[in-house]
This record gives C-alpha cells, structure tokens and sequence, in this order.
C-alpha cells in the first residue's frame, strides 16, 4: 500500500477521502446477529427510537484508522494514535465518507509526528464522528 511521503503530509493538506457503504449486512458481519440489538434487529432498534438499525460507533474509527494508515502506513500502525467522538448516529444504509487534514507536524525522537484533524459524515454531509490522529514518518 503506497503512503504519502514526509514532505506530502503538508500542515492544511486535505487527505483523499474514503468511501464506505454501511449495508445491514456489513453492520451484521461486524457487530454479529444478536435478538434485541440495535445493531441486528431493526424492530428492536425502532422500539428504543432509531428509524433503523445502527452502525457500531467503532465502525467509523475504523474508516478514521484506515485513512491513516493510508497516509503513513506503518508509522501510524506502530506510533500512531486515534481519538473520536461519536456526534450523531449511523444507519444500515448510509453512505459515509471519511476525510481529514493535517493539522500539525511536530518532531519526535528523529522522526515527525504529522497531527491530523479526522472526521467521518453520511451522504448528506452530516458529521456523524470527529477526532484527532497522529502517527510517525521517518
């Protein structure tokens, strides 16, 4: 998987986005079939008051986490770091798209620590989670 290079994890840089359809079966596969779940049984999802089922919170971290390590590969695998708030919910059916921008490079220990602002949104360009992520290049 090729990375960006040092050089091109400007501060301001926009990352390329990624792209995720969140099918009932994608949420099912990751949050298994469980009766009374928001996650898997849309009758008890509409009982606690979503319109359908829901996304697991840490899909979305995932989609963040993958960005990253599509920016600098290993130095976010083995240095990195990743914080998000869950802001509003996911629906089996929505398309989301996670993006983010460099925020910061700071030195570390011969390396530089490239601080990326990240944050996934649905189809309608809601923002359904923010945070922050940080990792290392060489």
């Amino acid at each position: 998987m090729a990375t960006l290079s040092e050089t091109a994890a400007r501060v301001g840089q926009s990352l390329p986005s990624l792209v995720k359809d969140v099918s009932q079966r994608r949420i099912d596969v990751y949050s298994g079939v469980r009766p009374r779940s928001i996650h898997s049984d849309e009758a008890f999802a509409r009982e606690k008051g979503f319109r359908t089922c829901l996304a697991q919170g840490m899909m979305s971290t995932a989609y963040a986490s993958q960005l990253m390590v599509k920016l600098l590969g290993p130095g976010f695998a083995l240095g990195g770091t990743l914080s998000m708030a869950f802001i509003k919910p996911v629906y089996a059916g929505d398309r989301l798209i996670a993006r983010g921008v460099v925020k910061d490079r700071q030195p570390e220990n011969g390396a530089t620590r490239v601080v990326v602002e990240v944050w996934v949104e649905n189809q309608h360009g809601e923002k359904t989670a923010v945070g922050h992520a940080s990792g290392l290049v060489a």
